[in-house]
């Protein structure tokens, strides 16, 4: 079993396809074969036998004739016709009595004949005969009446010899059959195999083609296999490609993690040289309050720089707290919510500064959206966050519209304002820490929206727009059946 399984392994598909259609057509044709040349030989026989019988019929009606007009003449011309041309060995015929009265051999005519007045002697009915393969014989009678008997032999030696002709003839036909099955079944076996083996063979380059590109290397001598069968080797090539692929997610995920810690390092020592760099403008400027205060004698300017001091001392109060507020950044605690009434909440508490800077907020309270699990608290300072910057940057007014889309594994949430947008150079920083554009901005308004999205397994980008900014948030769908949120039946005041 072991070796024929090896063997298997070492012959190709089109081989094994040419060698199973072969087998296949020489167990057919065989069966075939068997069948056919059964079923002729029968029919040549019966052939034969309708033959005899058939010259016999023939001859027992001139006989009859004969007997009743007592003239033979015509009946032994027959006779040895029949016998010249040799279809018949020999022939008698006799009367009611058993006298011969007709036969290839002259000497016989006029002599008792014990068989055939055997055969007379019996209850035999009309049409009764009694014949073998090589003789035959039968009453002679009209309308029912016995007026004697024949008895025919055949020559089957010479018989035989045509049927052997004849059955040759048909054996050479099979034959020459069997050489068309066989030339059409290798023929057609092997492009079959071809066209079945074809796409597994290409499979394999690709995935060899693949695999060099994702290793940067080649595998040489490795790429021979030892087998022929096209999925063995379809197998081989698919495991080695796993093995390049572990090796190379193994490797993706260390160079990730380093990168990851890289990038940790790069943002801390970006954060830590901002705050260097603005806690040491505010300790210049109280080091010079402080030297103001040693040259000054008079208690106004004193009390100014003091009061220096103190504003310095709150800006970098308000700075560290801001820093610790990001970094410590609490946990999300997710309850099962309706994005909708996070988007109530947040318009409503931005109601006044909407109103003063005529922006408007557009979305559809009445949409039916999934329920999601996120931190309310923590969503809404996502959109408190997103909106004040659209208002910030929307002096004159504008528009900021919220659309929502499902997908299998996601609820997508577009917000996007009409304002003057984000230039393509800075959009790669937005969600960086203490990146902004504002004079007075802290650079931790996006960094924050980034880090509470990550927080809750969600994603969101900056999408390019012609006009405006266009963020795309996605949060995760829950895998519930039952989350779907009932229809709202509230209305905004601004719908799209």
């Amino acid at each position: 079993m072991r070796i024929l399984k090896e063997l298997n392994r070492r012959t190709s598909i089109k081989t094994k396809g040419v060698l199973y259609v072969m087998l296949l057509i020489v167990v057919i044709y065989i069966s075939v074969s068997i069948i056919v040349l059964s079923s002729s030989r029968k029919n040549l026989l019966m052939q034969r036998k309708q033959f005899h019988l058939s010259i016999a019929e023939k001859l027992a009606i001139n006989a009859s004739d004969a007997i009743i007009s007592e003239d033979f003449g015509f009946l032994m011309e027959q006779i040895r016709q029949l016998k010249d041309s040799g279809q018949i060995k020999n022939a008698r015929v006799i009367d009611k009595r058993g006298i011969i009265v007709a036969s290839d051999e002259v000497g016989n005519i006029g002599r008792f004949d014990r068989y055939l007045s055997g055969l007379l002697s019996k209850t035999a009915r009309p049409g009764d005969t009694e014949s073998d393969d090589c003789s035959i014989s039968l009453p002679i009678e009209i309308d029912g009446d016995l007026l004697g008997a024949l008895s025919l032999t055949f020559d089957t030696e010479r018989e035989d010899r045509a049927f052997a002709k004849d059955f040759h003839k048909t054996m050479l036909q099979l034959f020459y059959l069997s050489l068309v099955i066989f030339a059409f079944g290798i023929g057609g076996s092997y492009v079959v195999s071809l066209l079945m083996t074809r796409p597994i063979t290409n499979l394999s380059k690709e995935i060899e083609e693949f695999e060099k590109e994702i290793s940067y290397t080649d595998r040489g001598a490795e790429g021979n296999s030892l087998y022929k069968d096209e999925t063995e080797q379809l197998r081989q090539v698919f495991y080695h490609m796993l093995e390049t692929l572990r090796r190379y997610l193994s490797e993706f995920r260390r160079v990730s993690e380093e990168k990851e810690r890289l990038t940790c390092m790069a943002a801390i020592g970006e954060m830590s040289a901002q705050i260097a760099h603005e806690i040491r403008n505010s300790l210049y400027a109280i080091r010079g309050a402080i030297s103001g205060i040693e040259k000054s004698k008079e208690n106004a300017e004193v009390q100014e720089y003091i009061e220096i001091i103190k504003d310095e001392a709150v800006e970098m109060s308000m700075m560290a707290d801001n820093f610790l507020r990001f970094a410590r950044l609490p946990a999300p605690s997710p309850v099962l919510c309706n994005i909708i009434d996070v988007l109530d909440k947040v318009t409503e508490l931005l109601e006044p500064d909407l109103e003063e800077s005529g922006v408007h907020v557009v979305y559809d309270r009445d949409v039916r959206l999934p329920l999601v699990m996120v931190d309310p608290a923590l969503m809404k300072q996502v959109f408190m966050n997103l909106f004040i910057n659209a208002i910030q940057a929307m002096r004159k007014g504008g528009r900021i519209d919220v659309k929502f889309s499902t997908s299998d594994r996601w609820l997508e949430i577009h917000v996007r304002d009409n304002g003057p947008g984000i230039a393509e150079e800075i959009a790669v920083k937005v969600f960086q820490p203490f990146f902004t554009t504002k004079n007075d901005g802290s650079g931790l308004g996006l960094a924050t929206v980034y880090k509470i999205i990550l927080a809750h397994h969600g994603e969101i980008e900056l999408l390019k727009s012609r006009t405006g900014a266009y963020f795309l948030i996605k949060l995760p769908l829950q895998n519930n059946s039952d989350l779907t949120v009932a229809h709202v039946g509230r209305k905004n005041k601004a719908t799209f």
